[in-house]
């Protein structure tokens, strides 16, 4: 039996005026961006306004209430992905042999994308219309630059081609990279691993 819940205090007590439009706005805005995802995730890769409606049980009136159009609701699925998703952007560690980082970069980064694949995908589609899914996907790059910059410090540091060879590693670290070995070579995720690894050390060898 589950426990009891603590009783709560009254709006009246507490002196905070409750407002049961707001709670439910965020309430219907949780659920239609929730289903985007849900539906995302299953393969639908332009999901309507309808289909969301019809997912999420919120009626398409309140999502056009809650959301200017698509796009803005493309935008927020996008952040919410992202805070479901921030637990794997870990930092890799700078130490440790080169072997040893490449495959902790490479590890992570195939982790990351194999779980946000269709939602980056629906925000690259998006995205030349889009100046908030712009933004997010600049912020995606600019972390992987970083990434990039921090992990082969040692390596970059003595290098007179160091800014084109972290190009070219940001190039074969990005998800566009991954999602051509997914989606149009099907290759299997082993396979995928070690062509974006074998490529990184050809990039860093003397």
């Amino acid at each position: 039996m589950p426990p009891t819940p603590a009783p709560v205090e009254s709006a009246a007590s507490s002196g905070v005026p409750h407002d049961g439009r707001r709670a439910r706005r965020h309430r219907s805005r949780d659920l239609a961006v929730d289903a985007l995802l849900d539906l995302l995730s299953e393969g639908v890769s332009r999901p309507t306004a309808h289909q969301v409606a019809e997912r999420s049980g919120v009626s398409l009136r309140s999502i056009f209430r809650i959301f200017d159009d698509v796009e803005t609701l493309h935008a927020a699925a996008s952040k919410r992905q992202l805070e479901r998703n921030k637990h794997l952007y870990v930092e890799v560690p700078a130490t440790g042999s080169l072997t040893e980082r490449i495959d902790a970069v490479v590890d992570l980064h195939s982790s990351l994308y194999a779980s946000v694949a269709p939602v980056r995908r629906a925000a690259l589609r998006a995205a030349p219309e889009s100046e908030a899914l712009r933004a997010q996907l600049d912020r995606a790059r600019g972390w992987l630059q970083t990434e990039i910059a921090r992990v082969f410090a040692a390596e970059l540091a003595d290098r007179k081609d160091a800014a084109v060879t972290a190009a070219a590693l940001e190039m074969a670290l990005s998800f566009e990279a991954w999602d051509q070995l997914h989606s149009s070579q099907r290759l299997a995720a082993t396979d995928r691993r070690e062509i974006v690894a074998h490529t990184v050390r050809a990039l860093l060898a003397r």
